[in-house]
């Protein structure tokens, strides 16, 4: 959409969101709906996916563009990323939006947020940072270029606060998703084989790394549990080529299967996972999967990435939890017979099984109830002082 293209008589109050990745696109669609259904005229536009775009977003540059990971793999993106930035600070600018809401996506958000705050644009930021993991001196800018945050894990609230920053702690959106609910075993248990996913990820970046292993890994978790079956999951922004070219001429194929469609659909057929590290494998635990995590990214990367981690874990589960309750296999330890292994150990072991599922039932108290995605638009509409029935105007860039 060409920017000078947005003009539309809408509400007084206007809005813009960032999202660059499907998890954002995810939380932030949720968010949209819920902003709509408490002040339905409002104008809303910014940078999101399909999830967003089909909620309402007037899209002015597709978040699937943006999918990256890793340090040198952003290198080779960098264009494409200085440019969505361009189109992003220009509507700031020209737009003037009454609210900026950012979710996640932190290096690409703070740089528009600096642009909002120099116009005197308010800025929410929905998950923000996670500056208690890594990269801690980041707090100093967040507090520049922000004015509140909603937060989704409980102790982020605390430790933002302790930094002078506005942080509230309106719960985790995941569990806004109805079908989060844990499975019921017994209906599990009904099948005669034993079903596995195969989590890639969503970037075309990680993927292109990550299946060719999560394949050879199929291959050996067969040779230990003969009745495997496999499914591969197709994440919206993946490449469906790659993948259905990679499964098809992989000795395997004949026992695997690509899952297209929303994550969940897996995860209530799956009796375990393989995933890559990121949102979905706290998705998977609030559904109740057992899984190992894994994750590979180029050496410089991970060398960087580590020098900068304050933190013993990277799945979102094992942090929460305090404690490793599910097993990460990360870039020297993902290989395919560590990986197989590892599954092979846990599957066969009914107590080992038994002891995963019940501390990930754990992590769905320890997150609250539903309801993130309502408190957030609550927020939102706080910060703009909105009225119930605003005057409609003209917004134009």
């Amino acid at each position: 959409m060409a920017i000078n293209t947005m003009n539309q008589a809408e509400t007084g109050k206007c809005v813009m969101i960032i999202a660059g990745e499907d998890s954002g696109d995810l939380h932030g669609a949720n968010l949209i709906n819920e902003l709509k259904q408490q002040a339905p005229s409002l104008f809303l536009c910014g940078i999101g996916g399909e999830k967003m775009r089909k909620a309402g977003l007037k899209i002015v540059f597709h978040a699937s563009e943006l999918s990256v990971m890793g340090i040198t793999e952003v290198v080779a993106k960098l264009p494409t990323i200085l440019k969505a930035m361009g189109i992003a600070k220009k509507i700031v600018r020209n737009l003037k939006p009454d609210l900026l809401i950012l979710i996640d996506f932190a290096d690409f958000n703070l740089r528009v947020a600096k642009a909002a705050k120099k116009v005197g644009i308010p800025v929410l930021y929905y998950i923000p940072p996670k500056v208690w993991a890594w990269r801690s001196g980041r707090v100093k800018k967040i507090k520049a270029r922000t004015d509140q945050l909603a937060v989704i894990l409980p102790f982020e609230a605390d430790f933002f606060q302790q930094h002078g920053l506005s942080a509230t702690f309106i719960g985790h959106p995941l569990l806004d998703n109805p079908k989060s609910e844990p499975e019921n075993d017994s209906r599990k248990e009904e099948k005669q084989e034993t079903i596995i996913g195969l989590l890639p990820g969503s970037r075309g970046t990680e993927i292109r790394k990550l299946l060719p292993i999560l394949l050879d890994t199929a291959k050996l978790i067969r040779a230990g549990i003969p009745d495997a079956r496999f499914l591969v999951s197709l994440a919206p922004s993946a490449d469906r080529l790659f993948i259905e070219t990679m499964i098809r001429h992989h000795p395997e194929s004949a026992f695997m299967e690509l899952v297209d469609g929303p994550v969940d659909h897996i995860f209530r057929r799956a009796d375990f996972l393989v995933a890559a590290s990121g949102t979905v494998t706290l998705e998977a635990a609030l559904a109740g999967v057992p899984m190992v995590i894994i994750y590979k990214v180029s050496g410089f990367s991970y060398m960087l990435g580590k020098s900068l981690a304050n933190i013993s874990h990277v799945g979102l589960a094992n942090l929460i939890a305090g404690k490793e309750i599910i097993p990460e296999l990360l870039q020297w330890k993902a290989k395919p017979e560590r990986i197989a292994e590892t599954v092979c150990t846990i599957l066969l072991d009914p107590q080992k099984l038994s002891t995963m599922k019940n501390e990930l039932r754990k992590i769905r108290e320890k997150l609250g109830g539903p309801g993130a995605s309502m408190r957030t638009a609550q927020l939102a509409l706080k910060m703009m002082g909105l009225e119930k029935h605003p005057q409609t105007i003209t917004k134009e860039i």
